[in-house]
Parts: C-alpha cells; sequence; structure tokens
C-alpha cells in the first residue's frame, strides 16, 4: 500500500486493499478521505445522515494552528481561513469581570504557521464535502451502516437502505456513539458523561467588537464565552454543570434560551445583553469523554477521531485531533504493504499526544464545574498562577506539523516529504 506520490512504488489498481470503506463523514473522515485519494488510493465514504442534516450538525468551533496546518495536507487551509474569525488571544475573567488572565495567540501565524481560526462547524463540512466533489470522492449520505463482517481478505458491510458491499479495509470516523465500533468492539467500555453540558449560537447583538479577542467568564451558575467582529454576528458558547446527560434534552428551544438567560444574568458586561438577543437554543450537547480503549483496531477494522478518544471541548483540539488522526493514518497505510503494521503504528503514534490533550482537556473542565464560594476564590488565585503551564503545554500541540511529519521528526513520510518538495 505505498502512495502515488511516491516515485518509489506505485498501487496496483488492482489491489483490493486500496478500497478504504469509512464510515462517518465529519470532519476526520472526510480529511482522511481527501488525504488518501491524494495517496492513490480509493475511499468509500458513508454517512448515516443526510448532506442537509451534515451540513447543519453544530454551532462552530475553533481549529488551533496545528488543525489549520493539517488541512494544508488536503489544500483547504486558505478556503477556511477566509471562512473564519482569525482568533487572536483569550481572556479569562471571572464572575465580577475581573479579568484573571489573556493568553496572547497574536503570534500563532508567524510562529506555528497558522493562525487559530473559529469557524461555522456547517461551513467547515461544507468546504471538505466540495473537495471531495469536486476530486471525484463519493461521499454517500443516507447510508446507515446496520451490520459489518471482517473476512480474511475484506471487510463486508450492510446498510438498513441500500445494497451491501465490501472494502479493503473500513475506518470508523463515525463518532463518539460509533455503531462500527459497537458491532466490532461489543464488550468496549461506553462513553463517560463528564457532568458538563454546552449550548450555544450566532446571533445578532449590539456589543463592541472585541478585535479577534474570544472572551470567556466563570460565572456564578455557568461559564460563557463569545467572540465578534465589526462584520460577523456574535459567536457564544456556554457550558452548565449537570446531574445526568438528559437535564435539558427535549427541552422546548424558548425555554431552554430563557434558562441559559437566567444562568448568566448576573454576569459581567455584555453575556446577559448577548443572551437577550437570543430567542431559541435548537440543541444542547452534552459532554463526554472516552475511557481508554484497550485498542484501536481489529482485523482489517479501525477507529478514528472520536470513535477512538472523543475529546471534549475545553482545549479547542478536538477538531484538530481528528484531522492529525486522519493525517498521520493515511501516512502509515501509504508506507507499508501490511495493514497490521499500518494500524499498529498509527496507534502508537497518536496514543500518547491523545492522552496529552486529554490531560490538559480535564484540567480546564474541572474549572467549569460547580464549586463553593472558598472553591471559586481558590481558582480566581490560582488561575494566573497555574495557566501558564497550560498555555506551554498548548503551544506544544499548536507546533506539530502534520502536514509536513505526520510520522513525526523522526519518521519516513515520503507524503510529506513530497509536499515540502511541491512547497519549495
Amino acid at each position: 500500500m505505498c502512495p502515488m506520490t511516491d516515485g518509489a512504488a506505485t498501487p496496483d489498481a488492482n489491489n483490493h486493499e486500496l478500497t478504504i470503506g469509512i464510515c462517518g463523514a465529519g470532519i476526520g473522515g472526510l480529511v482522511l478521505a481527501l488525504r488518501l485519494a491524494k495517496l492513490g488510493f480509493r475511499p468509500n465514504l458513508f454517512e448515516a445522515r443526510s448532506r442537509e442534516a451534515a451540513l447543519s450538525e453544530g454551532e462552530f468551533l475553533t481549529l488551533a494552528p496545528n488543525g489549520m496546518n493539517g488541512l494544508r495536507a488536503v489544500d483547504c487551509c486558505d478556503e477556511v481561513l477566509r471562512a473564519g474569525l482569525e482568533t487572536k488571544a483569550i481572556a479569562l475573567c471571572n464572575a465580577r469581570g475581573r479579568r484573571l488572565a489573556l493568553v496572547d495567540q497574536s503570534d500563532h501565524r508567524s510562529t506555528f504557521g497558522a493562525p487559530s481560526v473559529t469557524v461555522k462547524r456547517g461551513t467547515l463540512t461544507r468546504i471538505l464535502i466540495e473537495q471531495c466533489e469536486a476530486r471525484g470522492i463519493a461521499v454517500q449520505f443516507d447510508r446507515r451502516i446496520s451490520g459489518v463482517e471482517s473476512r480474511i481478505h475484506s471487510v463486508s458491510l450492510s446498510f438498513l437502505d441500500a445494497a451491501s458491499l465490501s472494502v479493503g479495509l473500513l475506518v470508523a470516523a463515525d463518532g463518539l456513539r460509533s455503531q462500527v465500533r459497537s458491532q466490532v468492539f461489543p464488550d468496549f467500555p461506553a462513553p463517560h458523561f463528564t457532568g458538563l453540558i454546552g449550548a450555544g449560537g450566532i446571533v445578532d447583538a449590539d456589543i463592541p467588537a472585541t478585535d479577534g479577542l474570544m472572551r470567556m467568564t466563570f460565572g456564578e451558575k455557568a461559564f460563557f464565552g463569545y467572540i465578534k467582529t465589526a462584520s460577523y454576528p456574535v459567536y457564544w458558547f456556554n457550558s452548565f454543570a449537570a446531574d445526568n446527560p438528559d437535564m435539558v434534552r427535549g427541552m422546548d428551544p424558548h425555554d431552554l434560551a430563557d434558562r441559559i438567560r437566567e444562568m448568566h444574568a448576573d454576569d459581567p458586561f455584555p453575556n446577559a445583553a448577548i443572551l437577550q438577543e437570543v430567542e431559541r437554543v435548537e440543541r444542547s450537547y452534552p459532554i463526554f469523554d472516552m475511557p481508554p480503549l484497550p485498542t484501536w483496531s481489529k482485523g482489517r477494522v479501525v477507529l478514528l477521531g472520536d470513535a477512538a478518544h472523543a475529546i471534549g471541548p475545553h482545549a479547542g483540539q478536538g477538531a484538530s485531533m481528528a484531522i492529525e488522526d486522519a493525517l498521520v493514518l493515511s501516512s502509515c497505510l501509504a508506507e507499508t504493504i501490511d495493514h497490521s503494521d499500518a494500524f499498529a503504528r498509527y496507534e502508537a503514534l497518536r496514543r500518547p499526544r491523545i492522552e496529552r490533550v486529554v490531560k490538559l482537556t480535564r484540567q480546564n473542565a474541572s474549572r467549569k464545574r460547580k464549586s463553593t464560594r472558598l472553591g471559586l476564590l481558590l481558582r480566581d488565585l490560582l488561575l494566573p498562577l497555574l495557566l501558564p503551564l497550560g498555555i506551554r503545554m498548548g503551544r506544544k500541540l499548536f507546533a506539530y506539523r502534520a502536514d509536513l511529519e505526520a510520522l513525526g521528526p523522526g519518521g519516513i513520510d515520503r507524503a510529506g516529504q513530497k509536499i515540502r518538495q511541491d512547497a519549495a
């Protein structure tokens, strides 16, 4: 399974293993399809949702420099940058509005090769889907997998409303509640609720622009953040503690908006003013993480992104980790004729980095949960002292260039070498 971009080897067009099924047209699955196609494989992408549902899922996300750079490998970085907001700094404030810390990100472009960018999730998905279609990669929507059968030389897939088919390898990129994972690994642990629920939206509100600053508040009852430029509406989000993931599930969108307004009624300006313009909150998102799984692959099936390691939003790395997964897995497949070796190498390269991100995410999440007044006071005192450690850890994450060295500084990544040659 050597890449077509590598002059040393060209794949046999009749090799069945070159057909790689990808279950899930989220960010990780789409990036994987694009990168595999560049390397000479034949990706076959299936998505349970309709195209419209895929494009409307979620509100927005922030891609850190490592995620933005990863998009360079599939020629999408510049378009995403044009469509998004450059996020130049993060201010952390307490419930009275006092700034506890400022995280300066204005050097990200010069230091790491790309800025941090906040972009609508649907816009990012649309860019990736259109890039797939432009390259002749079919994205089959409304294809819900009902059965997975691993065979010696292939994987057989059954669908609820479509004919069965076989692929050489199968990548489960179908998210936290992965249907493929539940069928191939029925004994694996279930996702774990973290005790937080998130919500958010995009709304027009007459407040001052933040000029690339994302302002976050540790409110008395919930956590709130927003960013606004002069030419864009307000992108806002919150998270709040909950005893169970279903606490607000099924709530009327107007009632949920009222509930969130009440949580932030005593926040410093302009949080309440922003929420005053929010008439409906259509969705909330219970935040889960995934206990460490014993393995990420079995036979000809491998897990990717949230299907392997769900990461909460508290470090801004969930989408970036899925992008990195896609680039590393595709490079591993391109470097060996043995898929088992490729899967093992992919997991060995990714697991330590994922563990570091999960650790950082859990540290950040712990500051957003309910606390006593004494606990809030201690947080306000300690956060300015502890935050520099988290900033340094984050900057180490940003420095990794999966578009150039997917297999690590010491790895042999011919695909990355080809990118560097093209850029020279």
